[in-house]
Formats: C-alpha cells, sequence, structure tokens
C-alpha cells in the first residue's frame, strides 16, 4: 500500500484499485485541476479499478459532475464510496446512480447501552430501541460485500412476498459493520417448539409450507448467486487440504454441477433457529445465504442440521435450533413428509439418503477447520465422509429428479 500527496487530493495505490480522496467541494474554481489530477492518477495506474473516496466531499456542482462523466466515459470501471447523503441526492437526480457504482457514505451508531438479544457464529443482535435492532457482523467471516449481499437478498425476498425482516440500512458499529432490521416482536421456531411440545406437528407443517413458498418464488435473473456456490465453497476447502485426492474431488465437483440450475428463491440456512414466530406468522431471518436454484440444496442443509447432526450430537439441535434432538428429528419427519406430500417409507428412506450425500460435501470442508475434531481423528472423518459419498453418489439423483 502506497500513500503519496498530488496537489489537491491524496491518493492510496493497492494491488487492484487506485484509491483517490476527493476534495470538500468540487465546482468551476477546482474543476479543471480535479481533472487533471484524476487523468494523471489514471494514466499511471491503467492496470487499476479507480476508485473515487468521497467521505470528504460535501458539494460537487454541475462542472464537477461533467468531470466524472468524461472519466467515466474513458475509464470505464469506477467507484464513488463513502458518499454523503447531500451528494448522493445529486447524484441520484441527475442519474449517475445509473450509470456507475455509487455507495453511500455509512452512518455510525453506538451499541454503548443497546440490550444484547442474542449473539451466533456471525454476529451479535442488539435492540437500539422499540422499532429498530442492530445485528453487528464478526468482520472476520463477514466481509463488506457479504454484509451488501445479505442486505440485497433480504430486500429481494421482502419484495416478492416472503414473509422475513425488513432491511433499512447498513452501518458502522465502531471497528465493526453492522446491518439495522425492524425489530419483530417474536420467539424462534425451536423454542416455541421446546416450551410447547404438543405443537410441534403444527409448526412442522407450517414450516413446509413457508419452504414451499420459498421454492415457488421465482426470482429476477442475476438478482441472486447461484446457490451452488455455497457448495463448491465448502468443496474448495476440502480440496486445498492434502485429505483429498485430486480424482475424487473431481468427482465431488462433478456432482454439484449435475445440480439443474433454477430461479427459485434458496434460503441457503434453513432451520428452526433461522425462522421467527410472530403474532403467528413464521418469518424467516438471517439472509446471508440467500441465492437461486434447485431446491435439493435448500433440504440438504435443513436436513442435516434437523436430523443427522442432532442423532450424532443431542447437545447441537439446542444449541443452534432452540430445541432438544428428539425435537428436532421429529420435526424433521413431519416437516418431510409433508413437504414431499407423502407418507411412502419408501419414498421417506430415499429422499434421506439422496439429501445425505448431498450433505456430506459441506462435511468434507467442514472437517478441515474444525475445532472440534481432534488433529488425529481428521484423516479417518474425512476418508469415511468421501467414501460415503462416492459410494452412494448415484442415489442423489432420486432427490434432484423429484423435485
Amino acid at each position: 500500500m502506497n500513500f503519496r500527496q498530488v496537489d489537491i487530493m491524496k491518493v492510496n495505490v493497492t494491488d487492484k484499485d487506485v484509491i483517490v480522496f476527493a476534495i470538500k467541494r468540487v465546482d468551476t474554481n477546482n474543476s479543471y485541476e480535479f481533472e487533471r489530477e484524476l487523468l494523471q492518477t489514471i494514466e499511471k495506474n491503467q492496470d487499476k479499478r479507480l476508485i473515487l473516496d468521497c467521505s470528504e466531499m460535501n458539494y460537487i456542482s454541475s462542472a464537477g459532475l461533467r468531470v466524472l462523466l468524461k472519466i467515466k466515459k474513458n475509464q470505464g470501471q469506477m467507484v464513488l464510496e463513502n458518499v454523503s447523503k447531500d451528494v448522493y441526492e445529486v447524484l441520484s437526480v441527475t442519474g449517475f446512480t445509473q450509470i456507475m457504482t455509487v455507495k453511500r457514505k455509512l452512518s455510525e451508531i453506538s451499541i454503548d447501552n443497546a440490550e444484547l438479544l442474542g449473539a451466533g457464529a456471525n454476529g451479535r443482535v442488539y435492540r437500539l430501541d422499540q422499532e429498530r435492532i442492530v445485528k453487528v457482523f464478526n468482520s472476520t467471516s463477514n466481509p463488506p460485500e457479504k454484509i451488501s449481499r445479505e442486505q440485497e437478498s433480504a430486500r429481494q425476498a421482502f419484495i416478492h412476498g416472503i414473509p422475513s425482516a425488513i432491511p433499512f440500512e447498513i452501518v458502522r458499529v465502531g471497528d465493526e459493520l453492522g446491518m439495522i432490521y425492524e425489530l419483530i416482536t417474536a420467539r424462534t421456531l425451536g423454542s416455541m417448539v421446546h416450551s410447547d411440545p404438543k405443537k410441534l406437528e403444527k409448526y412442522a407443517i407450517e414450516m413446509s409450507a413457508l419452504m414451499k413458498k420459498l421454492h415457488s418464488t421465482k426470482m429476477d435473473e442475476g438478482t441472486m448467486p447461484d446457490a451452488r456456490l455455497a457448495l463448491r465453497l465448502w468443496a474448495d476447502i476440502a480440496s486445498k487440504s492434502d485429505f483429498y485426492s485430486r480424482d475424487d474431488m473431481q468427482r465431488i465437483y462433478e456432482l454439484i454441477d449435475s445440480v439443474p440450475v433454477r430461479e427459485t428463491f434458496i434460503h441457503g440456512d434453513f432451520h428452526p433457529g433461522n425462522i421467527m414466530v410472530s403474532e403467528g406468522e413464521l418469518i424467516l431471518i438471517d439472509m446471508g445465504d440467500a441465492s437461486v436454484g434447485h431446491p435439493v440444496i435448500d433440504l440438504l442443509g435443513t436436513y442435516q442440521l434437523m436430523s443427522l447432526a442432532p442423532k450424532k450430537n443431542a447437545g447441537a439441535a439446542m444449541r443452534y435450533l432452540g430445541m432438544t434432538a428428539e425435537e428436532s428429528v421429529r420435526m424433521w419427519d413431519v416437516f418431510i413428509r409433508d413437504y414431499l406430500g407423502t407418507e411412502d417409507e419408501n419414498i421417506i428412506t430415499k429422499t434421506e439418503e439422496s439429501l445425505k450425500s448431498l450433505s456430506l460435501i459441506r462435511t468434507l470442508g467442514g472437517i478441515v477447520f474444525s475445532d472440534v475434531i481432534p488433529d488425529d481423528k481428521r484423516r479417518f472423518y474425512s476418508a469415511m465422509a468421501m467414501k460415503d459419498i462416492l459410494d452412494n453418489i448415484e442415489k442423489t439423483d432420486y432427490i434432484i429428479n423429484a423435485l
């Protein structure tokens, strides 16, 4: 990273980008210098993306806008970041937000006196007031682009009629990023089942209806990522280790690619811990893994969390789902029968065999970085998981073709 000072603007050059820190005011008095320095910087960094950091800019005139338009036409790839509310309004009214990437400057909030509502692997949730909560993301596992993707996924879900919390804005919380959502007075579906097991069957059927709604919702092409990318990520993690042979991993990638492409909504982490019950309605939360694709990708995750994992580790169900292992396994059984619309034991068995083989793709990567599995056991468990997939790979076609 290299900082240098030009006549009126500071420039930061990285491996991929050249970041120019815009001055506070761009008008007819300095637009020529503004343009000259931008062009000089671009000329010296032709292989890099231009980012104009507008965190200090509070005014831009038509002369400044003409400079931006000229730079955009010549450069092509140009991003405006940390744009203030006033400058953003000017860019929006004049149509610049339609022809270039413009990112607003994030508001800063404090959680010093906020009530902690919960915490998980991705971050913590705090109550800000009677109408809003903030989800503060763990920075190590949530880069800014992932947080932006969650915001857009939540927005897409809401406007397509999927019951979900309304996302307001991304904010800065100290050195971390957060997302402000509407406050939903509710409890998780898992905790509701655990507190009143007599309603397990009722909630399982409602959960099935919610997943059916997701999988009957077609999203606009290009608005969300391909759901298979999440499986490929787990495979990528696995392939970087020396636990698996190249030939075996090639078969895993071929299996992932065999899952058909679809434009239906996929939540990516669908389970009773990510479903809230508010005034009798089920509402989805945590859209960080939302995508589009084949319903099997949602089902394999739900099966792994609600049936496979609790059978091996009873404490996992209470920790992640808010219910006992017995409740979780029983709820899955009611859920999958309603989702498939059958009581045929042969169909249920074939479905679960298919889902198990596909879900173990995630296990291949999970074994690599797990802090629970002892180092001397990793190779054994990885070999078992790979063998289980490859020995049953032909069974995966059943559920893929059935849905």
